[in-house]
């Protein structure tokens, strides 16, 4: 990801618009890759791409805010990174309520007692208030599981202690 994109991530995070809004917008642009298109292209003049966001993004579903903001990142020429600005926002949103994101790869499904275990090492371990844990059939693991907390991994998979052994054994 970008700084630009983080930078705008951060601004549409203070912006303080509706995720249903900031999803809606990233949906048009996502499902009708022409008009991203246009708006990223530098050749369309600038008022072009500004009429266009004023024909679309339109009260009662977009604020003027929402519009503005998509009006700035065309101006600053990152509107091709809109999808990247969202994911940014989730970012501080999930910051700013002390969630963690993670991520639970396995071969055999956790039950809902593993689950609240996983959460609750996260929690304590991060120091997060709570975990939006996001769970992966993952075969290639051959037993076990690998747990994802941001840029930490957590191998307690089959195939990760073997290839740790065979690193061992060979170096």
């Amino acid at each position: 990801m970008s700084e630009q994109a983080r930078l705008y991530g951060a601004v549409l995070y203070q912006l303080n618009l509706s995720e249903e809004m900031v999803q809606e917008a990233l949906e048009i642009l996502k499902g009708t890759p022409e008009l991203l298109s246009v708006l990223d292209d530098p050749t369309v003049p600038l008022n072009k791409k500004l009429a266009i966001i004023d024909q679309i993004f339109i009260e009662p579903d977009f604020s003027l805010l929402m519009a503005n903001f998509l009006k700035k990142a065309c101006e600053a020429g990152c509107i091709g990174q809109f999808r990247e600005i969202v994911s940014a926002c989730r970012e501080h949103t999930l910051e700013a309520a002390g969630i963690l994101e993670a991520s639970l790869y396995y071969v055999t499904k956790p039950d809902d007692m593993q689950i609240a275990g996983i959460k609750q090492f996260l929690c304590k371990k991060h120091r997060k208030k709570d975990v939006e844990l996001t769970l992966v059939s993952s075969p290639d693991l051959i037993g076990g599981f690998l747990l994802k907390a941001g840029d930490i991994e957590y191998d307690y998979s089959l195939k990760g202690r073997l290839t740790r052994l065979n690193r061992a054994v060979a170096g």
